[in-house]
């Protein structure tokens, strides 16, 4: 039990041995006589030795070099990973160039081609308590903005109104948008033509009001609602938003329509105050 064990544990050692011993042997029974020939057996196990040596020695080589590709991999790798992140990181900066360049593409676009002179603005600031009752923008009476003037924005190549100039600083001014609950705009139904009132509900959406009941079968969801330019506030046919809730009460005499209006407030970025001079005036 204990010669089986210490064979075990000294495998490679014992098969060498046996291994030697089998090559003096043979060497030694060279012909029909028993010969042994102590020259050619020291060169016999020198040889041997050699041979091990070199392929021990040829392991670890091969080993080491192994080891010093796989490190050069991984560097290589690594290398390859920060590359990676760098094109990425320059892919995700054009990207962002691109869509401003369109931002001020639109902007300098509608600037030119609007029927009224206008001020472009960019919005510096919006009340953190209440998301949609002030925005702040960063012109001023030195630009030529007054109280009252009414401001669009452009969004998906469409125009919208966004408020009205509340108050007017030298270098910035604040807007009342539509949300807000104080704000009223003369408006109509574009394709049918019926007019109400538009008023803020302080939420996400505003609301038309006093629309004749008698033009329900007429008003589709999804159809857009424009000012009215029954006052002289706001210019005519600017887009206000779409039905998309039609309230008809028994007990009320109008229409009440929910609005979405055609600008996304949470991402307005741009704005305009019309002069409300036509160009050319």
């Amino acid at each position: 039990m204990v010669g089986k064990k210490l064979f075990t544990r000294h495998k490679s050692g014992s098969l060498l041995g046996v291994y030697v011993l089998f090559c003096i042997i043979a060497l030694g029974f060279s012909g029909s006589n028993v010969i042994i020939r102590p020259k050619q057996l020291g060169l016999s196990l020198f040889a041997i030795f050699q041979q091990g040596g070199t392929s021990i020695g040829r392991f670890f080589s091969e080993t080491f070099n192994s080891i010093r590709e796989l490190g050069d991999l991984k560097m290589e790798y690594s290398a390859a990973l920060e590359r990676l992140k760098h094109f990425e990181t320059i892919e995700k900066d054009i990207k962002a160039l691109e869509d401003e360049n369109l931002r001020l593409k639109e902007v300098l676009q509608f600037s030119r081609d609007s029927r009224f002179q206008n001020i472009p603005a960019q919005i510096i600031g919006k009340d953190p308590q209440n998301y949609h009752s002030t925005i702040t923008i960063n012109k001023g009476s030195l630009s030529g903005i007054r109280k009252n003037m009414p401001v669009v924005a452009i969004q998906g190549g469409r125009q919208g109104l966004i408020g009205k100039v509340a108050a007017v600083g030298l270098n910035a001014s604040l807007i009342q948008p539509l949300y807000d609950p104080n704000a009223f705009v003369a408006a109509r139904l574009l394709s049918s033509r019926y007019e109400g009132l538009v008023n803020g509900s302080g939420e996400d959406s505003v609301t038309m009001r006093y629309v004749k009941k008698y033009a329900r079968p007429n008003i589709r969801f999804g159809d857009i609602v424009v000012t009215s330019g029954m006052t002289s506030l706001y210019p005519p046919d600017i887009y206000i938003g779409t039905v998309k809730t039609i309230h008809a009460r028994d007990y009320d005499t109008s229409l009440e329509l929910d609005i979405e209006p055609i600008i996304d407030f949470a991402k307005l970025e741009h704005v305009y105050i019309l002069q409300l001079r036509e160009r050319g005036e």
